[in-house]
C-alpha cells in the first residue's frame, strides 16, 4: 500500500496492480482506500502524477464515503434525543414511560416507550426487539418477491430467520431451505437489504462463492457490488 499527499492537504492511501489495460484505472473504495490497476510500462511515478490531478475526483469520491461511514452508533445507548437508523432513514428518539415496552413512529420521531426509562438494559432490550422484527418483515417480504424468479432454476421457498450477527449480513442452510439474516440490516437502506436476499438466495445455486455464484448474482442484480459497498460503508461493520 503507497501513500500520497493530494495538494488539498489529504493523504490517501493507494494499490497498484498491474494489469493488461491501455489505461491508468482508479477506483475508490469504501474504506477511504484507493485501487488502482495500469499498464506495465506506466511507473509508479506516473501513476502518482495521475492521482495528483484526478485530486478533485478523488476528494468527492472519499467524502461521499466519509459522510456515509459510521452513521449507525457502534454502541447505541438509545437515550432521549439519540439519533437511530431504520432502513436507511435517521429518527430522533423520544424517550418516554409507560405500562408497555414498545416503539412506535410519528413521522421523524421514533417513539420508545419503557416501564422504566432509566434503565439502558431495558431500553435496549425493547429496541432490539423491535428491530428484528422489522428486519424479519422486511427480509420475509423480499424473500417472497424475490424467489419465485429464481424458482424455475430450483430455488425453493425459504424459511425466514433473523438473529444478530457481527461477522456476516446473512447465512444460507440449503439443505435445511434456510436463510437466516443479520437482524442489523434494519438499519440499512432497503436496497442493500434487496442485495442481500439474491446474495443469499442465489447461494441455494452455488453454495460457495465462486465465479458461477458471482455470474449469476450479476445476471439478476447487475449493481450488487455499488450495494454491497454502500452496505459496508453504512454500518461500523463490514461484513462479507
Amino acid at each position: 500500500m503507497k501513500k500520497t499527499l493530494l495538494p488539498t492537504g489529504r493523504e490517501i492511501s493507494w494499490e497498484l496492480t498491474r494489469k493488461p489495460v491501455k489505461n491508468v484505472n482508479i477506483r475508490v473504495r469504501a474504506d477511504g482506500s484507493v485501487r488502482v490497476s495500469a499498464p506495465r510500462w506506466v511507473s509508479d511515478r506516473q501513476v502518482e502524477e495521475i492521482l495528483q490531478s484526478r485530486a478533485a475526483f478523488l476528494e468527492k469520491a472519499l467524502n461521499k464515503f466519509a459522510a456515509l461511514e459510521k452513521k449507525v452508533p457502534e454502541n447505541p445507548v438509545y437515550g432521549q434525543g439519540e439519533t437511530v437508523y431504520l432502513l436507511g432513514r435517521p429518527y430522533q428518539i423520544a424517550l418516554r414511560s409507560g405500562e408497555k415496552n414498545q416503539v412506535s413512529l410519528e413521522g421523524e420521531t421514533l417513539c420508545l416507550t419503557v416501564t422504566d426509562p432509566a434503565s439502558e438494559a431495558l431500553r435496549k432490550k425493547t429496541m432490539e426487539a423491535y428491530y428484528k422484527d422489522l428486519c424479519l418483515q422486511v427480509t420475509a417480504d423480499l424473500c417472497r418477491r424475490i424467489q419465485p424468479r429464481l424458482a424455475p432454476l430450483g430455488v425453493p421457498v425459504p424459511a425466514v430467520q433473523v438473529r444478530s450477527m457481527t461477522s456476516r449480513w446473512g447465512s444460507c442452510k440449503p439443505s435445511q431451505r434456510k436463510v437466516t439474516f443479520a437482524r442489523q440490516l434494519a438499519e440499512a437502506p432497503v436496497t442493500c437489504v434487496e442485495y442481500v436476499v439474491w446474495h443469499e438466495l442465489v447461494h441455494f445455486l452455488h453454495p460457495n462463492h465462486s465465479q458461477d455464484f458471482y455470474a449469476c448474482l450479476e445476471d439478476f442484480l447487475p449493481d450488487w457490488r455499488d450495494r454491497r459497498k454502500t452496505l459496508n460503508s453504512y454500518s461500523y461493520r463490514e461484513m462479507p
